[in-house]
């Protein structure tokens, strides 16, 4: 597959969103401070959204003093567990809710005390 694109291994190197995403927030950094009007920031973001390869957002910042996209790499995401999401917690506490009112139902005693440990959960678990 040589030939594909325009950049070559070992010195272009692929990129992927989060390296699109830190190029597009640094040049909003240096429109904010007046570095880029704004029709050469539209032209810009719309190149960086496109790019490919590193040395595609190189050369948006070329006539722009540092920091740069190549300074810093982005940190990849850790193997461990991602963040809960909204919709995550709310399914959590929907299926806590069910599993309370099934055992409430079963047997009353133990099922109260565990909605009521399920509150107290919760509640710490909200702060």
């Amino acid at each position: 597959m040589t030939g594909v694109g325009n950049g070559w291994r070992g010195k272009d190197l692929r990129i992927g969103d989060p390296e699109r995403q830190a190029a597009l927030r640094m040049l909003g950094e240096h429109m904010s401070v007046g570095r880029l009007d704004i029709t050469e920031y539209e032209e810009r973001s719309r190149s960086a959204a496109a790019a490919r390869f590193r040395s595609e957002l190189d050369g948006l910042f070329h006539d722009l003093p540092g920091p740069h996209p190549g300074d810093q790499s982005p940190q990849p995401q850790s193997a461990g567990r991602a963040p809960m999401g909204t919709a995550s917690r709310i399914a959590v506490v929907l299926l806590a809710v069910a599993a309370g009112v099934a055992l409430l139902i079963t047997a009353r005693q133990f099922g109260l005390l565990v909605i009521v440990l399920g509150l107290v959960l919760w509640l710490s678990w909200r702060r």
